[in-house]
């Protein structure tokens, strides 16, 4: 067993909190399970995203798991909704309990998943694995969203289209006007891609350049086991 600093999770509470989260997440409500990760993204009425990670739960209680920047505006962002739907919502300030996917099914990355009961602060004592975690999502391509880029794309320039966290069939969402639009249009110039790093961790929300694809946005970065460098996701042209 392992936790996740980097990693909080905001719970909801109430009758139907599927049915409520239906009007907010990208992903298909329906598809919320216990113990099966489902990933998702919420946005703004601009269609970008203001977090992003994985859903988990039943039609009483569903965890969002999301980084620990964005946890708290995350849930005071929700609250004025949840209320009309008599949904409570908490951001709890505990890192998140995990353990390697080969001790469990509930796995949201292809070596890490998460523990049984995540709203157990007590299992957020063991050994911190954030770094080798990160490394599985830049890995996964998973552009794992903090308060440095928070608001600023749109999911498919973050590409979570590509790992299962939009459902363009689905009903109305916050923003979905916009993501929709620009999906069957055409207009999204602008994705993620890998990249390497020396010396110094970058930052998200910090620029990034390289000759072939001219000046980006870093998203999310992640050190190798030796310091000193490592790979990251950004936002570039396509």
């Amino acid at each position: 067993m392992g936790t996740w600093s980097d990693a909080r999770i905001v719970s909801l509470k109430g009758q139907g909190v599927k049915a409520f989260l239906q009007g907010y997440l990208t992903c298909n409500s329906d598809r919320i399970r216990q113990n099966a990760p489902t990933p998702t993204t919420l946005c703004n009425l601009k269609g970008r995203v203001i977090a992003n990670g994985w859903a988990i739960g039943d039609d009483e209680c569903v965890l969002l798991v999301v980084h620990h920047s964005v946890a708290v505006a995350l849930a005071a962002f929700l609250k004025p909704y949840a209320m009309f739907s008599k949904c409570s919502v908490e951001a709890h300030n505990h890192a998140v309990a995990v353990a390697s996917s080969a001790s469990g099914s509930n796995s949201f990355t292809d070596h890490w998943c998460f523990a049984d009961n995540l709203l157990d602060a007590s299992q957020s004592n063991a050994d911190d694995q954030s770094s080798a975690i990160a490394r599985d999502l830049v890995t996964n391509r998973f552009a794992w969203v903090s308060d440095g880029v928070a608001g600023k794309f749109l999911p498919q320039v973050l590409g979570m289209h590509e790992v299962g966290a939009v459902d363009f069939d689905k009903g109305c969402y916050l923003g979905q006007e916009i993501v929709a639009r620009a999906q069957f249009r055409g207009a999204v110039k602008r994705g993620i891609d890998v990249f390497e790093w020396h010396g110094q961790l970058p930052i998200a929300g910090d620029d990034w350049t390289d000759s072939a694809h001219g000046k980006g946005m870093v998203i999310f970065a992640a050190a190798k086991t030796n310091a000193g460098g490592g790979q990251g996701l950004w936002v570039r042209s396509l």
